[in-house]
């Protein structure tokens, strides 16, 4: 199953990603990938101990130096943390934007990774290059915060079908998700209220806990027994558990 996860308006869509993606690959011993393949440059290297020749591993796959399969590719340029499989993008813009215009096609080989992926597409704007992945993605999750004016412009750009340029081929309705991150500042809408008003289209409501996200980066996985209690990553864990549901549905 591939789900793309990315923003409007908001923050914290790196980390959702890389939360779920860890999140998937605890479920019944299946593997799972993240690939970042935000236009405007990689971050997870920044905040994880990554051996240096795999950071920015994308532009590897998107332009190889020798004849390589995608799907080896793939693999090639992986730092594998047990049963997840992390591709960075180079945290260079121009790099990074580059990606998507490569040597090597490399979107509808995602299909053929084994396991769950979840593929960081950043923030979302007109004539994003990161559309081929919003289509073929099974599920996007809109990240977002329950701020006024990033909820209410999230909820827009969602009921225009991501339509924002004449280039934008638009989303089905039906795969778009929201996941509120429930970060301080600004004035928020009630999360009842949100969850009322989206019913099924609201994929997860996460509290943000540093302390937890600090943990991951440092390595920890989400069962390890200091993350037991963390509101976090029982969202997510629930978030993950609503994409496994999708999975077996198909």
């Amino acid at each position: 199953m591939i789900i793309a996860v990315g923003s409007w308006r908001g923050t914290g869509t790196t980390t959702t990603a890389l939360l779920l993606a860890a999140c998937l690959a605890m479920q019944d011993e299946r593997e799972a990938w993240l690939i970042e393949a935000d236009p405007a440059g990689g971050a997870i290297a920044g905040r994880m101990q990554i051996p240096g020749h795999l950071i920015g591993g994308l532009e590897r796959v998107a332009f190889p130096t020798e004849r390589i399969a995608p799907v080896e590719a793939f693999g090639a340029a992986a730092h594998d943390m047990a049963a997840l499989h992390l591709v960075t993008a180079p945290s260079d813009p121009f790099r990074a934007y580059a990606c998507h215009q490569p040597r090597l096609p490399w979107v509808a080989s995602l299909r053929d990774l084994a396991g769950d992926v979840v593929i960081d597409v950043g923030r979302l704007r007109g004539g994003t290059p990161a559309w081929p992945i919003l289509a073929i993605a099974d599920v996007v999750l809109l990240v977002t915060s329950p701020e006024i004016s990033a909820a209410v412009s999230s909820s827009e750009w969602m009921h225009a079908s991501g339509r924002v340029s004449p280039a934008d081929p638009g989303l089905a309705a039906e795969k778009t998700r929201f996941v509120f991150v429930e970060s301080p500042g600004g004035v928020s809408f009630p999360r009842t209220m949100l969850s009322d008003e989206l019913g099924g289209q609201l994929a997860a409501w996460l509290p943000w806990d540093p302390a937890a996200v600090d943990l991951i980066h440092r390595g920890a996985r989400p069962d390890d027994r200091r993350l037991r209690r963390s509101a976090l990553i029982v969202a997510v864990n629930h978030c993950a558990m609503g994409v496994a549901k999708d999975r077996i549905a198909a």
